[in-house]
């Protein structure tokens, strides 16, 4: 078949001009390094690069968020940690105070040092992290989720959420825990206590320990006169009453007005012991032989050492009129500060437990994400980088191919029809 010589020219030519684009190509994708320069390219690929790019960045964002959650259980366990070495040091405070050689004087020393701590742990209870946000105020991460009041009584103005980052698709990781159960929800013996009202009610049992008594014993023959400062409203009192013929939990509703209903118990009670209201209206206790012994007093809402009981028990010598103690709920006392401060070092550490595994748990999580951000990036390579050392061999082809194209074409096209007539 013949060919004119306009058609192989412009033959040539797109020939020619195919070859260069092709070049070009090369050309931008050793010099950007990616395979995919435009999407037009390679469509296909370059969708399946943009989902990759995609979910890299949400990575991505996951692994900053699993940071953050990681620096605040981070600050919240060693404050925590902070927090269970002070109730240790709280407790030995106790053991130390609560002997017959230490004096009143050292007492009250030891007390300075009690609210010291308070003061501390208020601080850690009301930690920032980094950017300034409560650790344990819940979703309110902005002020002091814990105020002491005029009186010193700690409250909690945070919330009872949790502040959670998401750390995948599925997963939401706490980034602290709440400061509620953390530091107002104790579980104190038979009641939740703060932990405040812990030390609140150990530097007032400190204060008090030389006024009240929480147990009296006096010879049956001397018989007792006990005056009850209840108060106007109906509670219930109850206390352990020993006699010559045995021992009784005495428990009844009284107010300020009148002790009938204790003295009805006590004289039910069948211990040996007899009551009688006087006129001063006081409850006189008597017996035939042995002792009379109160002790183990509670008294309805009164949970916690206060600095100036209103509600107790004065006792009374009948036949002086000698006042021989003033009574106290059992919490006023020392004795019950020593299970208060084990559950106190216990709460704390539950808390710590719990921040710990919540720090485990998102390092688990960061480690996951790594894995995911490795495979990921590999796939993106795969799909964008190019290969350059293919891409020199080629490009160094086409150069030589062209190059001979050219020369041959250029040979070709100056012979004229007399150059084959020849």
């Amino acid at each position: 078949m013949s060919i004119s010589t306009r058609l192989f020219s412009l033959q040539m030519l797109d020939q020619f001009k195919f070859i260069e684009g092709r070049l070009q190509d090369i050309q931008t994708q050793i010099a950007t390094g990616s395979r995919i320069p435009q999407s037009s390219d390679q469509p296909m690929d370059a969708v399946t690069l943009s989902a990759r790019n995609e979910l890299d960045q949400r990575i991505s964002q996951y692994q900053k968020n699993v940071g953050k959650v990681s620096e605040r259980l981070g600050l919240v366990d060693s404050t925590l940690e902070e927090a269970v070495n002070l109730s240790i040091r709280l407790k030995e405070l106790f053991v130390a105070s609560n002997t017959s050689t230490f004096t009143q004087v050292e007492r009250m020393a030891v007390r300075e040092e009690v609210m010291q701590i308070k003061d501390t742990i208020l601080g850690l209870a009301n930690a920032t992290d980094s950017s300034g946000d409560a650790l344990f105020g819940g979703f309110s991460t902005e002020g002091n989720p814990f105020r002491a009041d005029e009186n010193g009584t700690v409250k909690y103005h945070g919330d009872g959420g949790e502040h959670t980052l998401s750390v995948s698709e599925n997963i939401k990781l706490p980034t602290s825990i709440n400061g509620s159960n953390a530091f107002m929800e104790i579980d104190a013996v038979e009641r939740k206590k703060t932990a405040f009202d812990i030390l609140d009610g150990m530097a007032n049992s400190m204060l008090t320990n030389e006024l009240f008594s929480q147990s009296l014993s006096a010879d049956a023959s001397d018989g007792l006169e006990l005056d009850f400062h209840a108060a106007r409203t109906t509670q219930n009192w109850s206390f352990t009453l020993s006699g010559p013929d045995g021992t009784a939990e005495i428990s009844a509703g009284i107010n300020s007005q009148t002790p009938f209903a204790l003295i009805n118990e006590i004289n039910n009670a069948q211990v040996g012991v007899s009551a009688t209201l006087t006129a001063e209206g006081r409850v006189s206790l008597s017996a035939t032989q042995g002792s009379i012994e109160i002790s183990n007093i509670d008294i309805e809402d009164y949970s916690n050492a206060q600095t100036n009981p209103l509600n107790y028990v004065s006792a009374y010598n009948p036949a002086s009129g000698q006042q021989l103690a003033k009574l106290s709920d059992f919490s006023q006392g020392m004795l019950s500060i020593g299970p208060d401060l084990d559950a106190l070092i216990a709460g704390f550490a539950l808390a710590r437990t719990t921040a710990g595994a919540r720090l485990r748990n998102a390092e688990t999580q960061e480690a996951v994400l790594q894995s995911r951000s490795i495979a990921v990036q590999t796939e993106i390579g795969d799909l964008k980088d190019a290969d350059i050392e293919s891409l020199i061999t080629e490009l160094q082809t086409i150069l030589v191919n062209r190059d001979a194209a050219r020369q041959t074409y250029t040979s070709v096209s100056n012979q004229s029809l007399f150059d084959f007539l020849r």
